[in-house]
């Protein structure tokens, strides 16, 4: 299902911004005319990643280390704690933009 989350100006760019999708939260990244939605939490210890660093790839947890690829999620770096810890892979959604706004796609029906 897709969701209007906000405008494309409401982010500036290389900005991040988190979002509710229904109950849902969500993290918006932004490198120029491309966002991407990703979880708001650290798969590693369920810190929040919206202090974190965002180099228009990949977001870094400012609290541990772990830097994830914004596009599939995947664990591009370890974090510097236990790599066993919490999950390998971040949560990501699907994007479209029309007509300046951000569209978020969700698996549910909320």
């Amino acid at each position: 299902m897709e969701h209007d989350a906000c405008a494309l100006t409401d982010i500036a760019d290389g900005g991040k911004k988190v979002v509710s999708i229904g109950e849902e939260k969500v993290l918006l990244l932004r490198k120029g005319n491309e966002v991407w939605a990703v979880e708001p939490r650290c798969p590693h210890m369920k810190l929040p990643l919206s202090t974190g660093k965002w180099d228009g790839e990949t977001l870094k947890c400012r609290f541990h280390g772990a830097c994830y690829s914004v596009a599939d999620g995947t664990r591009v770096k370890p974090p510097w704690l236990l790599a066993s810890m919490g999950s390998d892979k971040l949560g990501t959604y699907g994007v479209t933009i029309k007509d300046g706004r951000i569209l978020v796609q969700t698996a549910g029906g909320q």
